[in-house]
């Protein structure tokens, strides 16, 4: 599967997440990010990752598929379960730097993971 805009009822969780939890990219600043989306299978703990990738500067963003449809939000989960015993907060959601595209001066931030918040708080900051 490419990058792509999920329009409709498919993709209508992921898609929705991003338009509206990070309205603005967090690399490249711009209010108009019109986020498109892949799914990443991976044989890991955590789950299948979502990727949301920006439109304008090419930063791909990633969050595992529990975080992003809300079921791992308590340690009565495995997920919940397994990022607790990560350290994480259990109601906070994670988002990790794949790539930072094309805005270069926040490489710094390549393969790091923040907390929704974090993350739009550096939006924020960069415009």
């Amino acid at each position: 599967m490419a990058f792509k805009r999920m329009e409709g009822f498919a993709g209508s969780i992921p898609q929705r997440f991003c338009d509206t939890r990070i309205p603005k990219c967090p690399m490249c600043g711009t209010n108009n990010p019109h986020w498109a989306i892949d799914q990443k299978m991976q044989m890991k703990l955590e789950g299948n990752l979502y990727l949301f990738k920006c439109e304008q500067c090419g930063c791909v963003l990633s969050s595992p598929v529990p975080d992003v449809t809300g079921l791992n939000k308590t340690a009565l989960t495995t997920t919940g379960l397994i990022k607790r015993m990560q350290g994480k907060k259990g109601g906070s959601i994670y988002i990790r730097v794949q790539e930072v595209g094309s805005a270069q001066t926040t490489k710094i931030y390549e393969g790091k993971e923040f907390t929704l918040e974090e993350l739009n708080k550096m939006a924020e900051e960069i415009g």
